[in-house]
């Protein structure tokens, strides 16, 4: 089946030098605006942005037919006969937008910068970073809805996720198995993209069908950089990918605007010669609706509701802490990852 790995990644090469193109060329139009007057700017680069835009998502669509057409070949499957209209998929959002008031936020997003008092130039550089963010998931979401419904329509219901080269983290999580009937799961600059399955068929050669297989397929500088040390540390324990990962969901993050969020320590008290008691938290899994929050029981939940939820008391250590707290000592260490609801015995 090695057939349909080389399909696979050989649609995402292409619609990823699609998006390419289409950011590039975008984002010269957008730095012929005028970041002293941005409303009349965008007033007149609006429509040739749209229309490159929208031109670049009905070439990812006409992606789909060659595409489905060769993976029903290689499986050998009766497919139903399915006609797509690839100009469906031009113009619009995945959230049901249209897309030039979806790319009209680099405006609002230059226009806030400069209000939190950045410098124009630097914000007109953030601008354009949402511009190229909202591009690439306009072409790339359009593309995955395109194969989605060819899929559909040709009688696939199921697909195994095509977790592409140098995936982060959120995206390992998703490995496996899952129903066209269901949305997608993707994050802004995902690459990711599937491979219709027929019933009763698992993964082919190639493929993953758990996040914990294609954290093993990983080398350990892999592990590493998709996971973060901690978290691949705790995951080679035996924690749960997808509790590792969502777990940094929750953290306190830092960073000024426009720049990539770090970890920042939480004061929890001092220590015995006075200095501050810090530590990673996440707020991760703590509401009553959380895994971790069940597991802790109703006795250390606040009277109080926080925000929409009520949240239990105990502070919930990440596995940055987890690994400091347990040195090396590794049944510490599975201890603490058990205790804090990223592993069961």
């Amino acid at each position: 089946m090695s057939q349909l790995l080389d399909l696979a990644v050989d649609l995402q090469d292409r619609r990823e030098r699609l998006t390419h193109r289409a950011t590039a060329k975008s984002l010269r139009i957008w730095g012929q605006a005028d970041v002293g007057a941005l409303d009349a700017s965008w007033d007149r680069i609006a429509p040739t942005l749209t229309t490159v835009v929208t031109a670049a998502q009905v070439t990812a669509a006409r992606q789909s037919t060659p595409y489905m057409n060769s993976v029903s070949q290689a499986w050998d499957y009766d497919a139903h006969r399915a006609v797509l209209v690839p100009e469906a998929f031009g113009g619009v959002m995945l959230d049901g937008r249209e897309v030039a008031p979806a790319l009209f936020g680099a405006v609002t997003t230059t226009k806030r910068a400069i209000g939190a008092g950045m410098n124009p130039a630097r914000a007109f550089e953030v601008g354009a970073t949402f511009l190229a963010t909202i591009i690439g998931a306009a072409v790339q979401d359009m593309g995955r809805q395109a194969d989605a419904t060819l899929a559909t329509g040709k009688g696939f219901t199921r697909y195994v996720r095509v977790v592409s080269a140098g995936a982060c983290s959120r995206c390992a999580i998703l490995a496996g198995r899952d129903d066209y009937r269901k949305p997608f799961s993707r994050h802004p600059r995902c690459r990711c993209t599937s491979v219709p399955i027929p019933n009763g068929q698992g993964p082919p050669d190639g493929f993953h069908d758990t996040p914990t297989e294609y954290f093993d397929s990983l080398s350990a500088a892999e592990q590493e950089r998709v996971f973060t040390k901690s978290g691949a540390f705790a995951i080679r324990e035996g924690a749960n990918p997808i509790s590792v990962v969502n777990a940094r969901r929750g953290m306190t993050k830092g960073g000024e605007l426009g720049a990539p969020a770090r970890l920042v320590p939480t004061r929890i008290g001092v220590k015995a010669d006075g200095s501050p008691l810090n530590v990673f938290i996440t707020g991760e899994g703590t509401t009553a609706r959380g895994a971790f929050a069940r597991s802790e029981g109703a006795a250390t939940f606040t009277a109080a509701k926080q925000g929409r939820y009520r949240r239990t008391t105990t502070l919930r250590i990440m596995p940055e802490q987890i690994q400091i707290m347990a040195g090396n000592n590794p049944a510490r260490a599975r201890e603490l990852l058990a205790r804090y609801g990223y592993m069961d015995f």
